[in-house]
Order: C-alpha cells, then structure tokens, then sequence
C-alpha cells in the first residue's frame, strides 16, 4: 500500500488507516474476538495508521486497540488518540451512552484546559497499555459538537489543550500535535493560532462536501500541515447507498444529498464503478491527503477498501463529476 509523509513530520501514512469508532461499540455491540480479528486483518494488510479516542465507547476502544497493539513491533505502527474529555467511574444505570450500543463503565467530562488535557492523556496511556502514542489531537471543538458555544472552547483548547500537546511533543512523548474536527472553518483558526503538525478533518472532502477547501486545505498547505481525512464515506452513503439504516452525518439523509448521491450514482454505473471505489480514489488524489481513516469491523470491509484503491476509473468518469457539479472546478483528480 502507497504511504505518504504527513506534513513536516518524519511520519509516513499508509492511503487507509485504521478508525477505532466501531470497535467502541459505535451503533452496534461487537465482541472482542471480531474487533481482534479486525485488527489483525489491518495490520496484516500494511495498514500502519491506528486512531481511536477516549470518547469511543467510553475507554473500549482504546482498551481493546491497546490490547491488540501491544503484541506488535513499535516501529510497525503509528497510533493515534485524542484528548478534550477525561473520564470517571459511574454506574452503569446512569450512563447516557449516546450514539455508543455498548462500552465501559465510564462518563466522559469536557474538559479542554492544561491539567484536563493531561489527565486525559495519562488516563489513554493506562488504557492502552502501548509503549507510545505517536498523535495527539485536540477533539471535537466545532460548531458539529457544540454549535454557538464553539467559541468559548476553541478559545479555552488553545489556552490549555494546545500548550499541554505542545509539552508532550517537546518532552518527546508524542511526535506529532493536531485537532480532529468535523467542520473545516475551525482548521483555519487553529491553524492561524498555533504550530500544528496535522488535520484530522472528518467529511469535509468528500464526493458530497468538500467545503475543506475554502478553509482547511488552503491553509495547510501554506504551512504544510498534514490532512488526515476521515468520514470519507459520510458515515455510510456514500459506501453503502440509501436505505434506511444508512446516514449522513450520523443523521438523517437530506433530500438534496439524495438527490446528489443518486447523480453520482448514475455515472458511476455508467463506467462500471462503484460509488465507494469513486469515493476513496477522489479524496486520495489530492496529494495533501496522507492517509484515510476508515472505521472497519470486519474483514471484508479491509478488503474492499484496498480493492478499491485499485480499481481503474476511466478520466470521463470524473469529468462527467464535474461537468455535473459534483467536483467543484478546484479539486485535484487522479
């Protein structure tokens, strides 16, 4: 599988890596034995890109990743993880688990200041049990997770959240800082305010929305921070269609993306190519783009994926895209 140096770090991505959402319970229970298996398919597979969070099942994720991770060389991998919310003990009666079918017995707390940021690091040490964390992101401060309050926590995330990653890079502890956001306009201002190494921007260039690039992608690549892009499939359209269980966002499909999925559609089967194959290979070609997390759970999903990256898409294909006004005129092609 190709790699990629991600942005001015000594890191090298592989195209699809690893997201660790599924594997903390994210909509469906999964036992440990199909996580590991998962796990084993990637890592056999040369995916080299491990990314989970606290947030993802309350600590499972993190847990279950770490205890697979551990059995690996260091230098066969990079694992990820990201810090805003510390975790307490709590019954298991008054746990509100959200989006999460399953998970441990922990609350999350927001917490994006120094000494919250450092607990919440320590705590994904402990869990992990790894003998490193090579990036850490700040998570989740957009107008998606916290609507007209976002900036009240941005400015908070660099008054604290960033000066503690900076401590960790700086002691050595992590290689590589960043934020892991779903709305690229935030990208901007972190950007703009600190020294980043790295973006982790969930489907914000995609085949249905690429505002990433009136914002996010500009400005990395004036300051040459790195694009990890994850939601490549916005949560599932885009890999799997529309049908009922199938979202957007997490949310319910608007019609106007309905009706933009089924364009894409229709020329995609006009060339014989799936709608995914589409998805991956045009996020893949903008040469910012290091790597792609993909959350996977089971075998044949990896394996699809990598099939994917493969397949040969004829160029009308996407330039029927554009002259559909899919592909906005800007985006790089393969």
């Amino acid at each position: 599988m190709k790699k990629r140096k991600l942005g001015n770090t000594d890191i090298y991505l592989s195209a699809i890596g690893f997201g660790g959402a599924p594997i903390g319970n994210l909509f469906e229970k999964l036992d440990d034995s199909t996580c590991y298996k998962t796990l084993e398919s990637c890592h056999d597979s040369n995916i080299n890109l491990y990314d989970t969070s606290p947030y993802y099942g309350y600590g499972l994720s993190e847990h279950r990743l770490g205890n697979f991770l551990k059995k690996l060389k260091s230098d066969s991998y990079y694992l990820s993880t990201k810090v805003g919310r510390y975790l307490t003990p709590e019954k298991e009666e008054n746990i509100n688990r959200g989006k999460w079918a399953g998970g441990l017995n922990f609350s999350p707390n927001v917490d994006y200041s120094y000494d919250g940021v450092m607990r919440s690091f320590e705590q994904s040490l402990h869990r992990l049990a790894a003998s490193k964390v090579d990036i850490c992101l700040i998570h989740d401060v957009d107008n998606y997770t916290y609507g007209n309050q976002v900036d009240y926590y941005f400015n908070i995330a660099m008054k604290g959240a960033y000066k503690a990653i900076t401590k960790l890079k700086e002691e050595k502890v992590i290689k590589a800082i960043g934020v892991g956001v779903n709305n690229s306009d935030i990208c901007k201002r972190f950007a703009e305010e600190g020294e980043f190494d790295c973006i982790l921007l969930a489907g914000r260039y995609t085949l249905l929305d690429q505002s990433g690039l009136h914002d996010c992608l500009p400005i990395a690549e004036e300051k040459n921070i790195g694009i990890i892009l994850a939601g490549v499939f916005n949560s599932g359209i885009l890999a799997k269609g529309i049908g009922d269980n199938i979202t957007y966002f997490y949310d319910k499909i608007p019609e106007s993306i309905k009706i933009k999925y089924n364009e894409i559609l229709r020329i995609c089967n006009r060339y014989k190519v799936s709608v995914s194959a589409a998805a991956l290979q045009f996020c893949y070609a903008n040469k910012q783009v290091a790597s792609m997390i993909i959350g996977m759970d089971r075998k044949e999903q990896i394996n699809n994926n990598l099939s994917d990256l493969k397949v040969k898409i004829p160029n009308d294909l996407w330039n029927e895209l554009k002259k559909a006004n899919i592909i906005d005129e800007r985006c790089i092609l393969p």
